[in-house]
């Protein structure tokens, strides 16, 4: 019997058994790894796989799972800077083949960061640190955060882009060095990041062919965006030669694909017709049970992959 069979077999006969909330038992995964057959390599929340097995679960068991299902990698953001996790972080990957898709780099959803330039060495030395982190963990890509404006808006909009540019030329070269990419994430300000600077597609591009490095591209958040700009598609396939990373989430609630607005479907069979070949990650809540926001999002693929 598999060890997800079993499982599952276990707390049917053990009638009484406490689960966590938000934790079940988990059915047998579905035969075939499923997620490693489709057209764009779909990499899960760790939370979400940490969520379908009992408290207590190592590392190693949440990358077995993932592989179970197939996904090429795992999203973890705070990996790297997770010093009690990160040797076992080490040994999943190793021991598996699932890879981790990017860590936390340089800049926070704070105040300044890229923005003021008073910060750049201290962000110089942030980003150095991640792309050591990134490499024991065998990934290579790290995201960068332009920071938020004052509520006083001191500085000029065509100020806040000058620092910007000015910091990730300055790093983009240790970047090339290393094999590492930055993505910069744009995230809305309508309803999430009010005071966040980098926003809009067409922002995040003129910043990225200003920079002009190989290195150095967009994180393209689907729910963001769709607060931010909506015109998913269009936006996506137009900049996908700028883009580095993708988050997926619905909107509203920002949960598992399928279970607000977002034509889920529609978006990914346009993205696979691209040439991306980044990873597609989960980055969201679910609904119910992890195990169902895994198998919603299969779904997406249903009929066309």
């Amino acid at each position: 019997m598999k060890r997800r069979s079993f499982l599952t077999a276990a707390a049917a006969g053990a009638g009484t058994l406490a689960v966590a909330p938000g934790r079940l038992a988990l059915g047998a995964v579905p035969e075939g790894r499923p997620f490693a057959n489709l057209p764009l390599k779909v990499a899960c929340s760790y939370g979400w796989l940490k969520d379908c097995l009992p408290e207590g679960s190592s590392p190693l068991d949440i990358f077995k799972l993932a592989a179970e299902w197939g996904f090429p990698a795992v999203e973890n953001l705070g990996a790297g800077e997770d010093k009690d996790n990160y040797s076992q972080f080490v040994e999943a990957t190793n021991a598996t083949g699932v890879k981790w898709t990017c860590i936390s780099g340089a800049g926070r959803i704070t105040q300044g960061e890229m923005l003021d330039v008073s910060q750049h060495d201290r962000l110089e030395e942030q980003c150095k640190t991640a792309m050591e982190q990134a490499k024991g963990l065998g990934c290579n890509c790290i995201i960068g955060l332009t920071g938020e404006t004052s509520s006083k808006r001191t500085l000029t909009y065509d100020k806040c882009a000058q620092n910007v540019i000015t910091f990730l030329r300055r790093i983009k070269g240790i970047l090339e060095e290393n094999g590492i990419l930055m993505v910069l994430e744009t995230l809305n300000q309508l309803q999430d990041h009010h005071n966040f600077w980098l926003a809009t597609t067409d922002q995040a591009q003129l910043i990225i062919q200003a920079v002009d490095s190989p290195n150095i591209k967009q994180l393209f958040d689907v729910y963001h965006q769709q607060i931010t700009e909506g015109n998913l598609i269009r936006n996506l396939c137009n900049n996908i030669d700028g883009i580095g990373h993708i988050h997926i989430g619905d909107n509203p609630g920002r949960k598992q694909p399928g279970t607000g607005e977002i034509n889920y479907p529609n978006v990914f069979k346009a993205l696979a017709e691209t040439n991306y070949d980044g990873y597609v990650a989960v980055e969201c809540g679910y609904t119910d049970t992890a195990e169902g926001a895994i198998r919603d999002l299969l779904k997406c693929f249903e009929g066309w992959a």
